[in-house]
């Protein structure tokens, strides 16, 4: 999984704190809005033949999470869905016998730029 580091935005939630804003809810709304096109992304790729479609309708964004004070969410595949759509890890990394064919790190590849820039927009919308 690939991870991305924000800089100035302690900032704009300190500034959101003073203001007695919901800072907590902001921040997951900030995470969900960021992850949505790679999600939608991820989905639309042509890197995996799913003719039943499990697979696509599998991969989902987990609810907010939280370790050692940092929040986080994660795209793949919904667990309650796993033992259908098991062979998404093998799409994704490849196994001896096939090659890769990634569909999620591609979809956060292109999504880059554009997550910081929706996680600073939507909690700048909160400074309103």
């Amino acid at each position: 999984m690939a991870s991305m580091e924000l800089q100035g935005v302690d900032e704009i939630l300190n500034k959101l704190q003073s203001m007695g804003t919901n800072v907590s809810r902001l921040e997951n709304k900030a995470l969900r809005n960021a992850a949505e096109p790679v999600l939608e992304d991820a989905k639309a790729t042509n890197a995996f033949n799913d003719r039943s479609g499990k697979l696509r309708k599998g991969l989902k964004i987990t609810n907010v999470k939280k370790k050692e004070g940092v929040k986080y969410i994660l795209i793949g595949i919904d667990k309650s869905d796993n033992s259908k759509i098991y062979y998404g890890k093998f799409l994704e990394f490849g196994t001896s016998k096939m090659p890769a064919k990634p569909f999620l790190q591609p979809a956060y590849e292109k999504n880059k730029d554009n997550i910081k820039r929706t996680i600073a927009e939507t909690l700048k919308e909160g400074l309103k």
